[in-house]
């Protein structure tokens, strides 16, 4: 992603998972998001845990970018000047990202680079 580790921030801050569970953060970093013509930066928290998600986007960017959320469409809608753009969730993607991340279980890659990162809600 084009960091370092060492560069992270703030290492060590517990954060809960959407089951309950807790893990420890390696560290913050902000990261450019580019969503068609709008790039925001965000400050997301990594973490070394097996994830279906790539990244969390939380308030703080859906916020920022001015989304209308639709849980029932599964989507994002935000307007540019160019019109409105729609982002659509995937839950089949998501799956398949973890299972494919499940299988290959752990490696000496995984052991020595930050892996998931979910977004801070701050």
């Amino acid at each position: 992603m084009g960091f370092e580790p060492s560069s992270l921030e703030k290492p060590g801050r517990t954060l809960s998972g959407f089951n309950g569970s807790s893990t420890t953060s390696l560290g913050d970093v902000i990261l450019p998001v580019q969503v068609g013509p709008v790039i925001l930066n965000v400050l997301f928290s990594v973490v070394e845990d097996l994830s279906p998600f790539n990244a969390i986007l939380g308030r703080t960017w859906l916020h920022g970018m001015k989304v209308i959320p639709s849980t029932y469409d599964q989507r994002v809608s935000f307007i540019t000047q160019d019109g409105q753009i729609n982002l659509y969730g995937s839950q089949l993607a998501a799956q398949q990202c973890y299972q494919i991340a499940h299988e290959a279980g752990p490696s000496a890659d995984r052991e020595h680079s930050p892996k998931e990162a979910s977004a801070s809600d701050q």
